[in-house]
């Protein structure tokens, strides 16, 4: 049976940590879908980190990936250590392009806030 969450949380914790996960992974489905058709506007800011804007598509195709090791039940530790570097990297690149990292911070807070409120095991 698959393990999304640990049995032991409360009712609220559990759909917390599922609100905020979902969240969490729409974000990083739109934006890797928007890097899969590498739409303009995101090869431009892509451009803007040292012009990386030939990776886009890799970079698309590695954020779905991670993600959907994520969710799956036996990799989900190694998705979300993977995932919790990958948010990293996005506020350094928007601090690179000259923004601040709003985005990466609501997106690294999704997800280390809903992964640990389904885990919290994971803060051990």
């Amino acid at each position: 049976m698959a393990n999304y969450h640990d049995t032991s949380i409360s009712k609220t914790q559990k759909i917390a940590g599922y609100a905020m996960s979902i969240l969490f992974s729409v974000q990083i489905i739109m934006a890797g879908v928007m890097k899969l058709f590498l739409a303009a506007p995101i090869v431009e800011n892509m451009n803007a980190v040292n012009n990386w804007g030939d990776k886009t598509l890799f970079v698309g195709i590695l954020e779905l990936i991670i993600l959907a090791m994520y969710w799956i039940p036996k990799t989900q530790k190694l998705g979300f250590y993977l995932l919790c570097s990958f948010v990293g990297g996005v506020i350094v690149a928007e601090v690179v392009a000259g923004k601040f990292p709003f985005v990466g911070i609501l997106v690294s807070v999704l997800l280390y806030a809903g992964t640990t409120l389904r885990f919290p095991k994971l803060l051990n």
